[in-house]
């Protein structure tokens, strides 16, 4: 099985929800309709160029190759792509863009861009909600948010959108976005 469209890596999953075998949590989630994939209870992987069956490891236990540049056993996350990958123990996710790049607002319990840091606005625990736009999962969203003015998060793309429906407003309390 190759990597697909998600990642870049050389093992797969076997999804313990199904006992089925994925590149990764996004292809057996578009895959199987009726349940999502945890992947923190992932327990074995499969390495693609071998074909062993192992416990969630760096490196084969069979041929030795290495399965992803960047590898978090908490988050059982494997990529190939250099992206800065950091895990935060504080959110309990892995974030791309590089660690010096963020810092932890346990107010938030999120991390955020550096250059925001003496500005931001704090609102207790605001990436622990869904989108105001989408009602998807901020937290550990692969897409990434927007922080507005009044400290609120949305999806970018869900920003992006508003912006072109000419909403202005944060659609929880009104502040201007702009």
């Amino acid at each position: 099985m190759a990597s697909c469209e998600h990642y870049v890596r050389k093992c797969s999953f076997l999804a313990p929800c199904c006992n089925k075998i994925y590149s990764c949590r996004f292809c057996h989630d578009e895959a199987e309709k009726t349940h999502e994939l945890e992947r923190k209870n992932v327990r074995q992987i499969k390495c693609n160029q071998c074909g062993k069956l192992q416990d969630v490891v760096s490196h084969c236990t069979e041929c030795g190759i290495k399965f992803g540049f960047y590898f978090c056993s908490t988050c059982r996350l494997y990529d190939d792509r250099d992206k800065g990958q950091f895990h935060c123990d504080l959110c309990g996710v892995c974030r791309v863009g590089g660690k010096d790049n963020y810092f932890h607002c346990s107010m938030c319990d999120m991390c955020y861009p550096n250059n925001i840091k003496s500005s931001h606005k704090c609102i207790e625990q605001s990436s622990r909600s869904n989108c105001p736009i989408c009602m998807e999962d901020l937290h550990a969203s692969r897409v990434p948010c927007q922080i507005l003015r009044c400290g609120h998060l949305l999806h970018q793309t869900c920003f992006q959108a508003c912006l072109k429906s000419q909403l202005r407003h944060c659609p929880l309390c009104l502040t201007s976005m702009g």
